[in-house]
């Protein structure tokens, strides 16, 4: 049996699994090509985020799907924070179902990158010239950035990844001289090249549990207790044989998502600490002394096997202390053609333990030094692991901590992450959808809004509520547009507003909840605003009805109902903030004061407006 038709099954088998995925009017191979690499080369983003970076069929420019991070954070808004420790990082994907590597897609993902940062090239321009509008707001998106990283000398570097059904990788000189243009780039950016064939694509269909072997100089300490549930070891390693376990045997690159549960990040070469271990480490007289001037790494393993001669077979590791101390050392590793000096040790502890919640502790811990993901540090909150459990019972699968869901198997829009989940229900209670969206780290860093989403006085349903009504939003506006016809703006506003829609579809069906089913009239029924999910039952809207709402969201055809009007009620607010401030509708993505000087009063009119409707609806269900 060929490779081409395992892949097929694989392909099959996730759109079985995640039936959503067959409403969205995009490239089935594209689609799944995303999925698939999700976990190692996408930084385990949200399934919707996965599906809004593919740019669409014609006008993409050669470049089918194209993601932006900075520090591992998805960015999709050009106000995102950099500063001369940020890392950003650009992934252009060129994805065809064909049996080889063609010159021609190549070239095309070429020029398509290149007029990216042609950034005299206007984009009324590259519009004219054919380019649509997902990879003319991505292109306004990337250069924002790059001027941005450039200001505040902050690292910019760009990945790109040719990925065919080919079973060979067969890479012609052309494409490799191609290759080698792209790398001579006028603006000194460095890029990185990666081909990927059926096998490749097989391979990271497999759940992952990855193991690493390590070896000590001597035999380390064994560190064990008896009734205690962790257990390890810590010694020395050789910096050269270290960082070689650390290097994929097929690819012959870093293994950079053993670093991913490290709630630091890696801040750039010209960063004084990062300057400070490169320096070292390439210097044989003080290599000797790097152990005593660096902490070292700890490396996690949900098992730890002894292979014997002071080596030991680490299962799923995740380095989550010394993720720049690696990643510098790496640096001069390639630097210096493959080694490092020979004296240079590096301090090395080896945790043994498969206990999500102690394997957060650890990494919350070990990182308290340097900026940090806020939302990471909140993973192990009493509220985070309680949430986990209530949802798992629905069928969702929260990650509170970074891919964890992921690794296991798991796919789609019923695994959900943490700062997602922050959207989603900032969104629904607070009503704030644009803010949801561009200002995620305020929801972690803000004591008051993190306590205002996430508070174990809650009724726990409300996430179950949020989360699913998310999901039902999703196909439905992409079963509307695989269904329906409309203009390039209308299509861009349901296309990036799911969380306008949460707004306003969760506000109608609590609102509609509200209602007594034989009422003759709506009069002293109001639309229910932020909801403060700590008061108690008796006086929560949501608590009272929840009932009946999770009766009516398992409706399909009352959901579409809602879904209709909550277009209508978008269409209208997005027209009267277009007409007020002279802007194209698309820009209110970025303006945070859409939802309280729009939507809302938009919201409320269309209820009074529409009594009759809101009252026939409520008696049909």
């Amino acid at each position: 049996m060929s490779v081409q038709i395992l892949l097929e099954d694989r392909i099959e088998k996730l759109f079985e699994e995640n039936p959503e995925l067959n409403q969205i009017d995009k490239n089935k191979f594209e689609i799944a090509v995303a999925s698939f690499s999700n976990v190692k080369h996408l930084n385990g983003i949200d399934f919707d985020d996965l599906i809004d970076g593919i740019l669409g069929a014609g006008g993409d420019e050669g470049i089918d799907h194209c993601y932006v991070f900075c520090n591992g954070n998805l960015v999709v808004d050009e106000n995102e924070n950099i500063n001369k420790d940020s890392s950003i990082k650009v992934k252009f994907f060129q994805t065809k179902k064909t049996n080889g590597f063609q010159t021609d897609g190549f070239r095309k993902l070429k020029e398509g990158i290149e007029q990216i940062f042609h950034i005299e090239l206007d984009t009324a321009t590259l519009a004219l010239m054919g380019a649509n509008s997902d990879f003319i707001e991505k292109t306004e998106l990337i250069r924002a950035l790059y001027r941005k990283a450039m200001r505040e000398r902050a690292k910019f570097s760009c990945e790109v990844f040719y990925v065919t059904n080919s079973s060979k990788i067969e890479i012609s000189q052309k494409i490799l001289k191609l290759e080698n243009d792209l790398k001579g780039n006028s603006l000194n950016i460095p890029f990185e090249f990666h081909y990927w064939g059926t096998q490749e694509l097989l391979d990271m269909t497999e759940k992952f549990d990855e193991r690493i072997e390590l070896k000590f100089i001597s035999q380390p300490l064994e560190i064990k207790e008896r009734n205690v549930s962790i257990s390890g070891f810590a010694g020395f390693m050789n910096g050269s044989v270290l960082v070689k376990s650390l290097i994929d045997d097929k690819t012959h690159e870093f293994k950079s998502h053993l670093t991913e549960g490290n709630v630091r990040f890696f801040l750039g070469e010209d960063k004084t600490i990062n300057s400070s271990i490169i320096e070292t480490a390439r210097n044989p007289d003080k290599a000797e002394n790097f152990w005593a001037m660096n902490n070292g790494l700890t490396i996690l393993g949900d098992s730890i096997e002894t292979l014997g001669n002071a080596e030991y077979s680490i299962s799923n590791p995740q380095i989550v202390n010394g993720c720049q101390t690696i990643h510098c050392l790496y640096h001069v590793f390639n630097e210096q053609n493959g080694t490092l000096p020979d004296p240079l040790k590096v301090f090395v502890k080896l945790v043994n333990t498969s206990n999500l919640d102690v394997q957060t502790d650890i990494i919350s811990a070990t990182n308290s030094q340097n900026p940090v993901k806020s939302a990471s540090l909140k993973a192990n909150d009493d509220i985070q692991r309680n949430i986990e459990k209530h949802l798992k019972q629905a069928g969702i699968y929260y990650e509170r901590r970074e891919n964890y869901y992921k690794r296991q198997g798991y796919t789609g829009n019923k695994v959900i992450g943490l700062i997602k989940m922050a959207q989603i229900i900032h969104a629904v209670v607070n009503k704030e959808s644009i803010t949801a969206v561009n200002d995620t780290s305020t929801l972690f860093e803000n004591e008051t809004k993190y306590n205002s989403i996430f508070n174990n006085s809650a009724d726990f349903d409300i996430y179950k509520f949020a989360a699913v009504l998310y999901q039902k939003i999703w196909s439905l506006k992409n079963s509307d547009m695989r269904l329906n016809s409309y203009d390039n703006e209308e299509k861009s506003l349901i296309s990036k507003g799911g969380f306008v829609f949460l707004h306003i579809m969760s506000t109608l069906i609590l609102s509609f909840a509200t209602i007594e089913k034989d009422a003759l009239d709506i009069h002293g029924v109001k639309i229910i605003d932020n909801i403060n999910i700590g008061f108690p039952p008796n006086k929560n809207n949501f608590s009272n009805n929840k009932e009946w709402i999770f009766q009516v969201i398992a409706n399909d055809v009352f959901l579409e109902e809602i879904y209709a009007y909550s277009r209508v009620i978008f269409f209208k607010a997005a027209e009267e903030y277009s007409s007020k401030t002279l802007k194209l509708k698309q820009t209110l993505f970025k303006n945070r004061g859409f939802d309280k000087e729009y939507l809302r009063h938009t919201i409320k009119s269309w209820w009074q407006v529409n009594s009759e409707t809101v009252l026939t609806a409520r008696k049909k269900y």
